[in-house]
């Protein structure tokens, strides 16, 4: 795939990342088959959960050293032949994004229906996108993720409040990636880096909006 222009590195700059975070060398396929090609607004390209193997890490059921990641950027692309090189900090989400993990994060591992839903859903947090405009080549993953997005914005249903914490996992020349790590794990990496509200979105002067009303049509 074709490297499209970085987005980010501006507030990457801002949330002070500068020789703080942990380097490691990871290597990045797709997880499970659960992948499709989309096309969005400005994007047309895959839409996909990762698996990802951390080969620095020694310690095998550490909670670096496998496991399953969503892209930061959607106009990003991921490089999935070799290792790539990494550094690890940790991810201060705004309430949407944390509250989707919560919900939604264990569900969108069951199939590739919802792990796309759930990719396009995040993006869409982020503010990357509009998760109401893309196609994709997978039926039902466009509307799971207007379901994930209208019970964030509205749902009433209970859930288990900050289930996760969430490590980004940040590359120079390759895309970005989120991983989700059970909030009573031991190893989570001390704040000393964040990426602030959505990886430095907030310092840019995005503000997170929760919807109030979901379009369906």
């Amino acid at each position: 795939m074709k490297f499209r222009p970085r987005m980010l590195l501006a507030a990457l700059a801002l949330a002070g990342m500068a020789g703080a975070a942990q380097a490691d060398v990871l290597k990045v396929d797709v997880n499970n088959g659960y992948t499709t090609l989309a096309q969005g607004s400005g994007y047309q390209g895959e839409v996909a959960q990762w698996s990802v193997t951390n080969t620095t890490v020694p310690a095998v059921g550490a909670p670096y050293d496998s496991f399953v990641a969503y892209c930061l950027q959607m106009m990003e692309s991921l490089d999935q032949v070799g290792e790539q090189n990494y550094s690890r900090v940790s991810f201060a989400a705004n309430a949407d994004v944390q509250e989707l993990y919560d919900r939604f994060y264990s569900q969108s591992l069951t199939s590739a229906v919802n792990a796309v839903g759930f990719q396009l859903a995040l993006w869409d947090l982020l503010g990357q996108a509009d998760a109401s405009s893309f196609v994709t080549g997978l039926s039902g993953a466009g509307a799971a993720a207007l379901m994930m997005l209208d019970e964030v914005a509205n749902g009433t249903d209970p859930y288990q409040q900050d289930r996760y914490k969430l490590i980004s996992w940040i590359s120079e020349d390759n895309q970005d990636l989120l991983q989700a790590v059970p909030a009573d794990a031991s190893e989570v990496p001390e704040p000393s880096a964040l990426v602030l509200g959505g990886v430095g979105l907030l310092a840019l002067g995005w503000v997170s909006r929760r919807r109030k009303v979901m379009d369906r049509g």
